[in-house]
């Protein structure tokens, strides 16, 4: 009898590794990445999405440089959700393109950011000295958090800058001093 206990026991134990092992595997082989690194400066927010979408990437990290994080949920639609300068990284999601989004806000304007009802923070990242969860309808994790905080990425991102409130020299800078790649960024020369 307790032949048999251990042998499910080791059974349900492998065939649990096996299922990670599988999930893992078409998780990580879902991703598009792009051919080659390349920046592309654009005069409107929604012309990422269309970057992302002719370069076919999929499942990705986005480092979004911006005030907020372009997402206005699916209320504010009338009828299908469709694309509009407000609702880039919504819309980049509901596509598969973008999986997990670190919202970067500058360090010093961290504690004003906290106290925004606007954002619903949730909770804290473990593991984060500064960093929130933060409440969404898309379903995936969107990280608040500051560049002193924002953890090494171990995958290629896909990084978006406005340059109308991050130096997209110090935001490159701050990439490279944390060993994060990206092998699109989109610099959006518009208003804050």
């Amino acid at each position: 009898m307790y032949k048999n206990r251990m042998s499910y026991s080791l059974a349900a134990m492998l065939w649990f590794i096996l299922v990670i092992l599988v999930v893992s595997y078409h998780g990580y082989h879902s991703r598009i990445f792009a051919s080659a690194n390349t920046t592309h400066i654009v005069d409107s927010p929604e012309k990422a999405y269309l970057i992302w979408k002719e370069k076919n990437v999929k499942g990705r990290v986005l480092l979004l440089f911006d005030n907020y994080p372009h997402m206005r949920g699916l209320n504010s639609y009338n009828g299908s959700p469709h694309l509009h300068q407000g609702n880039i990284v919504e819309f980049s999601i509901f596509q598969n393109i973008i999986r997990k989004v670190y919202f970067i806000i500058p360090d010093n304007a961290w504690e004003e950011f906290r106290l925004l009802e606007i954002m619903h923070p949730l909770r804290a990242v473990p593991n984060l000295e500064r960093g929130l969860f933060l409440y969404n309808l898309s379903g995936i994790p969107i990280i608040a958090t500051t560049p002193t905080s924002l953890p090494k990425i171990s995958e290629t991102a896909l990084v978006y800058i406005n340059k109308g409130v991050y130096n997209d020299t110090q935001a490159q800078d701050l990439l490279s001093m944390k060993h994060i790649t990206a092998d699109i960024t989109v610099v959006y020369q518009g208003r804050h």
